[in-house]
């Protein structure tokens, strides 16, 4: 069963703070990029930027099913739109913070109220595993015909391969980690590096043991739920490349096969790269505006639309936020109802 409410204080304040964080990122993300000129770019493309978001809005929903699906037999402790909220929430986090990180501890805050916290944390991480597999598969398919389609530099040809050897030597890594036991792994380093005592490492995988067997599942013994997540998160994936290529249609860039395949390969390389700082500000720029002068479309268009990707990330932003301060204030609001029962209660038994 999940956790008493009353021992879910930590989860609330630190989703508090998650919010003012996040209210003062934007803020200054728009003013950092100007609203003029983001005016200017989602004038520019019109109702097409509205297609576009409904269709990243839509992603979520498909995302939010995979998350869903992950986290069964429990699933049916969480309502759907539960995990939505959390979903929307995180990605709204993830979009403000370097290296997206802070978005994952975000939706396990918002869903451990409602379901055991090993289940949470499990379906999270099967969530972001195979994620990275989809994309490092698209990549590996990819990157190789981008380079053998388009005369790239030799120096973006040597960024390529070495960013597309990392990224597959990282996903061997966590693979092996997880087949191994992931927490055991950590906790096994925190050790050896004199971090924590014996003690406290043996107390800690014990602890942990059941996390470590049902990550290993998603390797080892795959359920039917978890290829029925893993069919959602493809979905989702489909719906995101879809909105991307109409977005880029919209600019007025041709849409061709050559094109498709850098932005779906080379291109996701450089936003995992851009993800170090928010918004991608600088790296997403130069990166972008490179690759599309390469792609038989011009420098500017990749700018423009490294802005509309901007944009478009900043409007679900603004709606994860705003579900996020929601969900959070009818959680607070219950709670104090429940605390409310609860005092009535023990008021009648003291009074007979």
């Amino acid at each position: 069963m999940a956790d008493a409410p009353e021992q879910h204080r930590a989860s609330h304040i630190f989703n508090l703070v998650m919010l003012g964080f996040g209210a003062a990122a934007l803020i200054w993300m728009l003013h950092r990029l100007g609203w003029d000129e983001l005016r200017t770019v989602i004038v520019g493309v019109g109702a097409t930027f509205a297609v576009v978001l409904a269709l990243d809005l839509a992603a979520v929903l498909l995302d939010a099913a995979a998350l869903h699906t992950f986290m069964r037999p429990e699933a049916r402790m969480v309502s759907y739109w539960q995990v939505v909220a959390a979903q929307i929430s995180g990605r709204a986090v993830n979009v403000v913070t370097p290296l997206s990180a802070l978005g994952e501890a975000t939706k396990f805050t918002m869903l451990v109220t409602r379901a055991p916290r090993v289940r949470v944390a499990s379906a999270i991480v099967w969530f972001d595993v195979a994620a990275v597999y989809l994309s490092v598969v698209v990549m590996v398919i990819g990157a190789p015909i981008t380079l053998l389609l388009v005369d790239l530099p030799r120096s973006l040809e040597l960024t390529v391969a070495i960013g597309l050897g990392v990224v597959i030597l990282v996903m061997i890594a966590i693979a092996a980690v997880i087949r191994r036991g992931a927490s055991a792994t950590l906790t096994g380093l925190l050790h050896r590096v004199r971090i924590i005592s014996v003690a406290r490492r043996d107390d800690w995988q014990a602890r942990l043991i059941d996390l470590d067997r049902q990550l290993a599942e998603f390797h080892t013994n795959r359920s039917a739920g978890a290829w029925r997540g893993v069919l959602w998160l493809i979905a989702s994936r489909l719906v995101t490349w879809s909105s991307t290529m109409i977005l880029i249609d919209a600019v007025g860039v041709s849409v061709t096969p050559r094109l498709v395949v850098g932005v779906l390969s080379v291109g996701v390389l450089i936003q995992w790269i851009a993800s170090a700082v928010p918004f991608g500000l600088g790296v997403a720029d130069g990166g972008y505006y490179a690759l599309f002068d390469l792609l038989g479309a011009s420098g500017a268009h990749g700018a423009f639309v490294t802005m509309l990707n901007r944009a478009r990330s900043l409007a679900v932003a603004l709606v994860g936020f705003a579900v996020m301060a929601v969900v959070h204030t009818l959680n607070r609001i219950a709670l104090a109802r429940i605390h409310a029962r609860l005092r009535d209660h023990r008021a009648r038994i003291a009074g007979d």
